[in-house]
């Protein structure tokens, strides 16, 4: 199911200091921080460490990524690595705000994958692979953050996230004296609930949209703990929470992505597609094969930073899979390096620190056999997550990410 988090006043959910005088933050809120506040209001209640890992495992928890309160929600996701955008004028097309649309945002995953699966069979192109604006022919750059796409009339509106932040300047509490630390100062820079208004000039309210899986048969007794304890303000989400940091309401929603099955057939009859336009510009084209190998292929694209290893154990920005009897390689990886740590309430110490492949990374894959064969290995790639640390939120990941289709500037 999908669960919807509407922040109820400003939240820091800790990010990479870049000086010990700021506190700065996500703009999505981590499974883990959900699971924490969780733990945390059912050790409030009382319950002994083992009761409060029995309810806590009864819900498999995934990332809540932001969107704006404004007409009917589709989803909400991370914009892969692949996505790109004008260097002059980036942002959606599509943006109902004529001051907030730019010339477009595309996906180049599949062009690329396409032109790399042509080369490997001997296609000569007369220039090499390049994306240029079809507005004003500047070059592209890469597109970050967070999108949602929301039902706007009979069309699709993309609306790129635009977070608002509440800052405070505090003064440093000494943990051993209870008291003001001299000449110490700290800035709290927090996100705020409210965001620019998709049409007008006023804010309207965020909300972070989740997906919430059943791990155990528990007649939804661990759904009703978490909202009790969330929505009754038991638990707050992030830091400052005893200063009124990180209130929040939780509620069950209807998110529409498509199916498993919908985007990976749609994945391959795009790449089709662009093999056979790609293949018409080869000057080898008569010696070129007019479809790409039989098989299904499909991307991974992370939700989460993904704690990964090699085939030696060793930390790495590459991700292998093994599904059924056969390991694929990544046909394509595009990745960059992030760290994955955090906070621990319970033991009042730091988590450990890994190398991670940052949200929005992106690896592609070939399965040798027919779709209905992948469709059960790849529910469950999908269900459980890659990598490690799996239990704290990372390596989540999506299947055939439904950007990817975005073939043209939207």
């Amino acid at each position: 199911m999908w669960a919807s988090i509407e922040p109820q006043t400003p939240i820091i959910l800790g990010d990479v200091r870049g000086d010990s005088q700021f506190l700065t933050t996500r703009h999505y809120i981590p499974a883990r921080a959900v699971r924490g506040a969780w733990a945390n209001g059912l050790a409030r209640q009382g319950k002994n460490t083992e009761e409060i890992l029995r309810t806590v495992d009864s819900l498999r928890i995934g990332n809540f990524f932001p969107a704006p309160a404004w007409r009917e929600l589709r989803y909400a996701l991370p914009l892969p690595m692949s996505a790109m955008s004008c260097k002059r004028k980036g942002g959606f097309r599509t943006a109902p705000d004529p001051d907030q649309r730019g010339h477009g945002v595309v996906d180049t995953l599949i062009p690329r994958l396409a032109y790399r699966l042509l080369e490997a069979k001997g296609a000569h192109f007369a220039v090499p692979f390049a994306l240029s604006c079809r507005e004003c022919g500047d070059r592209m750059e890469p597109e970050s953050g967070f999108y949602s796409v929301h039902r706007y009339g009979n069309q699709s509106a993309y609306l790129a996230f635009r977070p608002r932040f509440h800052a405070q300047t505090k003064v440093a509490i000494s943990r051993h004296r209870r008291a003001a630390v001299e000449s110490m100062l700290y800035t709290a820079s927090a996100l705020s609930p409210y965001t620019s208004h998709p049409e007008k000039d006023e804010e309207t309210r965020i909300h972070f949209v989740g997906r919430i899986d059943f791990t155990k048969d528990d007649e939804g007794r661990a759904w009703s703990s978490l909202q009790r304890i969330l929505n009754d303000g038991l638990s707050a989400l992030g830091a400052l929470r005893t200063r009124g940091y990180g209130r929040v309401k939780i509620v069950e929603t209807e998110i529409s992505l498509p199916t498993l099955k919908e985007r990976v057939e749609g994945f391959n009859q795009t790449l089709h597609k662009l093999w056979r336009e790609l293949r018409a510009l080869a000057l080898n084209s008569h010696n070129l094969p007019a479809e790409p190998p039989e098989g299904v292929y499909f991307t991974v694209d992370l939700l989460a930073p993904g704690v990964l290893r090699d085939e030696h154990g060793l930390p790495s920005l590459m991700l292998t899979l093994n599904l059924g009897d056969q390991t694929l390689q990544p046909l394509l990886g595009i990745t960059r390096p992030d760290m994955a740590s955090g906070w621990c309430v319970a033991w009042g110490l730091p988590r450990p620190t890994h190398l991670a492949a940052r949200i929005g990374s992106v690896y592609a894959f070939h399965w040798e056999g027919d779709l209905e064969k992948a469709l059960p290995y790849l529910e469950a790639l999908e269900r459980e997550g890659v990598g490690q640390r799996r239990e704290e939120g990372f390596g989540e990941c999506l299947i055939c990410h439904p950007f990817h289709l975005e073939v043209e500037e939207k």
